[in-house]
């Protein structure tokens, strides 16, 4: 039986073996169920493509998402594109180059700057240095690049924005003249789409606008670096750093000298680097009547500062200055306030521990302070760090108290612990809290809380209360000593021009305190955070130190002013200061022209109403940074553009008999760049 087993088993081995080495049979494949097929079919990957490239590759009918990390294309646009044409069809000639991201007067500004200019040829050398495929070959030698392919993108505006639609005509018209492959498609969006897709980081070419909010130069270099545009251009990393290195270099420098020369490496790398085309900064064009005198031209001032002003005394209503505009005052509370009208009225009736001197923007002069700090008269530490004010005695408060130490540190701290982003606040947070560290809630939850009371106020008190001690030790009054020091969490270059705005602005604890405000309290203050004007209890009421007192405020009408009878400083020149909100134009150039208003607002649209009515002007030194005297204008030409309409008299010559002066050629603080896109995004 064994044996039998035996023989069997390998009989059926062998059988086995035979049957692997053989051939199979076919047989019939079984039919699919729906089941079985959606089970074994791989799913379907839809392409997602940004419409605004095109094809998103090399091809002559879109770019690729990185089209613009390649410096030779960005170079290229930026021969591309013509400053004269903005200068003279956005602005009526009314607009001047800007060189630097830094302002005329700031550290970091060069009259001797390199700058880019409209010059087609250097823009068809740029892309044929370009390597857009990136083989190491040159485009103008590689028949498969952007020389020879050509390219098509579109250029996004928001609708109505004629300025950034101009921009992209402008670089549609050379580009195409540059090399006829090359296609630029002008589109505009409503302005949700077109912030939506500018947030998504869609757009290839983004029109970056900017309005200071202190004048120094940090406040422009960081967000065109390292802060909000350097973000949506999805800058790369390794261009960024070394920005970021050199910007926090900077700030953290308290000579101005010193913060230029670092500012200056900065202009040569974005110069060099080009992740921005730098435009125009548009030029004042205002009217006074011509009795008005005296009148400070400082750019930083929230429209005017009344004090020094004269008013000829045959001039009509000699006692009383008004200014005719539109917007109103949205808050009286220098913590809170934000805006330009509010601001004009802060500025008059509040002070400031130091404030410019007189037209200058780069000079102090103190104000509740009895002297600026500095290394050399021992106000500044040699590290930057500690700060010490001395604060001026004898100074009285509109409603009859005294200016202490204590007022100044309270205000300083109630401002920081009030905080929220639609506050001012975050301008004085960073000095005191950190880099990056801009609101008082980043202190107690990382921000979690930012802008919600209710968030806040939810939190550990413990927390919340070494929060608000951290506050108090950084800024400490001395009354005895009649001093306030202030410890900083970081050297910063920028810390005058900060303190010397509105919100730096010291009020009366005392009073703030009478009147529902922060009691000085840290279990207190997070019941003030993130203050609203409508329930600000400050937004309507006012005492401060300055040289006019607010008599009448008449929300959508006037606010009144009245010069303070006991003014520690140089007071008031005339009595009265109105000023009234008047929305329409004609109704405002009617007063002009009577006599009733000295000052109205004019919007650029205008303008040419109102030129032929100068006779003299004074005309800013772009090289000076000034405002030159006044010169009679002898000639009006209403065909020529800009300061170019109004011919100056000869010596010896009589002007026209006009009743206007013409303030005219002050750059403004505001400017667009135009950004690239380095990886543009789906």
């Amino acid at each position: 039986m064994r044996k039998l087993y035996t023989l069997v088993g390998l009989i059926m081995v062998f059988s086995l073996i035979l049957s692997a080495c053989a051939t199979p049979a076919a047989t019939e494949a079984p039919v699919a169920t729906d089941a079985t097929a959606e089970a074994t079919e791989a799913p379907a990957v839809e392409l997602v493509l940004n419409p605004y490239i095109g094809s998103n590759k090399l091809d002559g009918n879109g770019v690729p998402p990185t089209f613009f990390d390649d410096v030779h294309i960005r170079r290229g646009f930026a021969y591309a594109f013509d400053w004269d044409t903005v200068i003279n069809e956005v602005w009526n000639g009314e607009a001047v180059q800007s060189l630097t991201l830094a302002l005329p007067g700031m550290p970091g500004y060069s009259n001797d700057s390199a700058a880019y200019a409209l010059d087609l040829e250097k823009s068809a050398e740029e892309f044929k240095l370009a390597d857009v495929d990136k083989d190491g070959i040159p485009a103008g030698e590689d028949p498969d690049d952007v020389w020879d392919m050509g390219f098509r993108l579109q250029m996004i505006y928001n609708t109505g924005n004629s300025t950034r639609q101009i921009y992209a005509e402008i670089l549609q018209a050379n580009l195409a003249e540059v090399n006829e492959l090359f296609t630029v498609e002008v589109l505009g969006l409503p302005w949700p789409a077109y912030l939506a897709a500018q947030r998504a980081k869609k757009i290839p070419v983004m029109v970056a606008g900017w309005l200071e909010d202190i004048h120094d130069a940090h406040n422009w270099y960081q967000p065109y670096t390292s802060g909000t545009y350097g973000a949506r251009q999805n800058m790369p990393d390794d261009m960024k750093g070394e920005f970021k290195s050199l910007l926090d270099q900077a700030v953290a420098l308290v000579d101005p000298a010193a913060r230029a020369e670092v500012y200056y490496q900065m202009n040569a790398m974005y110069y060099d680097q080009v992740p921005g085309i730098i435009t125009v900064l548009p030029t004042a064009h205002g009217f006074e009547q011509k009795w008005i005198g005296n009148r400070v031209f400082n750019p930083i001032f929230s429209q005017d500062y009344y004090a020094p002003m004269t008013k000829s005394a045959d001039a009509k209503n000699p006692d009383v200055i008004t200014v005719v505009t539109s917007g109103d005052t949205d808050t009286l509370d220098p913590a809170l306030s934000y805006d330009t009208s509010s601001g004009e009225i802060i500025q008059n009736v509040y002070e400031t521990l130091i404030f410019y001197d007189g037209v200058a923007t780069d000079k102090f002069v103190p104000q509740l302070a009895t002297e600026v700090p500095t290394i050399e008269n021992g106000g500044v530490s040699a590290d930057g760090m500690t700060w010490t004010f001395k604060i001026r005695e004898g100074v009285k408060f509109h409603e009859g108290g005294d200016l202490t130490a204590s007022d100044v540190a309270y205000s300083l701290q109630r401002g920081l612990l009030q905080g929220g982003y639609s506050s001012p606040q975050w301008l004085l947070a960073e000095p005191f809290f950190g880099v990056g560290l801009d609101d008082i809630t980043l202190l107690v939850d990382e921000g979690a809380s930012a802008d919600s009371r209710e968030t806040l106020v939810a939190n550990d008190p413990a927390v919340l209360v070494a929060a608000c001690e951290k506050v108090k030790a950084a800024i400490v009054a001395d009354d005895a000593a009649g001093t306030v020091t202030m410890n900083l969490a970081t050297a910063w270059g920028p810390l005058l021009p900060t303190l010397a705005n509105g919100w730096g602005s010291i009020m009366d604890s005392e009073w703030v305190m009478a009147n529902g405000g922060w009691d000085g309290s840290c279990d207190t203050w997070q019941n003030f955070y993130g203050m609203t004007s409508a329930e600000d209890p400050f937004s309507a009421i006012a005492n401060g130190t300055g040289p006019y007192k607010l008599a009448l405020w008449t929300p959508g009408e006037e606010t009144i002013l009245e010069a303070f009878d006991g003014y520690w400083g140089t007071p008031a020149n005339v009595p009265t200061v109105i000023r009234k909100i008047v929305e329409e134009f004609g109704t405002r150039f009617s007063m002009l022209q009577q006599g009733d208003a000295d000052i109205i607002y004019v919007p650029a649209e205008q303008r040419p109403q109102v030129d032929p009515l100068v006779g003299e002007m004074r005309v800013f030194d772009l090289e000076a940074n000034v405002y030159a005297e006044p010169v009679a204008v002898c000639a009006y030409n209403e065909a020529e553009l800009g300061l170019a309409k109004f011919t100056p008299c000869a010596a010896g010559e009589t002007g026209l008999d006009q009743p206007l002066r013409l303030n005219i050629g002050r750059p403004a603080l505001q400017q667009d760049v135009l950004i690239f896109n380095f990886n543009i995004q789906p």
